[in-house]
């Protein structure tokens, strides 16, 4: 009766925890392998992610607090190969990925909720200008310049 209660109530006790052995780290060398192949080529990227598909989401630290995820990279690069496949996978969008992507409408209303984010900087510096440019969304493009966002980069703000 008492192993029943106990089995019960801790059920990982009976067949084991399949997340205990996903605890290991990545390394950050296989992160930013990861996330160097999503700005370039659709096949390592794919490669890779096949391997390890919890690197995901994982962000590399290009230099002091300059991080950047695969999502990320492709989308500076304007890869939209390569970013539609990660967001099939599941990859988490950000402001900047969404204006590379095209969700005009979302990346307005963040902004006129919190018009600070019009001058954040993404991966490298490269702003939601550059994004929307790379991504090819010419309304919102003249959108952001409309709110004074004049530069596509944003210089010496890693290092």
């Amino acid at each position: 009766m008492v192993l029943g209660s106990a089995i019960a109530l801790t059920p990982g006790l009976a067949i084991g925890n399949p997340l205990q052995e996903k605890k290991d780290l990545f390394t950050s060398e296989l992160i930013l392998d990861f996330v160097f192949a999503a700005h370039k080529s659709l096949e390592t990227t794919k490669k890779i992610l096949e391997e390890h598909p919890l690197l995901l989401n994982c962000t590399s630290q290009f230099t002091k607090g300059d991080f950047e995820t695969a999502v990320g990279g492709a989308s500076h690069m304007g890869r939209k190969d390569i970013a539609t496949y990660l967001v099939s996978k599941g990859a988490r969008l950000d402001i900047f990925n969404l204006a590379f992507l095209g969700f005009d409408d979302i990346v307005k209303q963040m902004i006129t909720e919190h018009p600070h984010l019009l001058y954040a900087p993404g991966p490298h510096g490269f702003n939601l200008l550059h994004h929307a440019q790379v991504g090819k969304h010419a309304e919102l493009v003249a959108w952001l310049q409309s709110k004074g966002l004049k530069k596509a980069r944003f210089e010496g703000v890693f290092g």
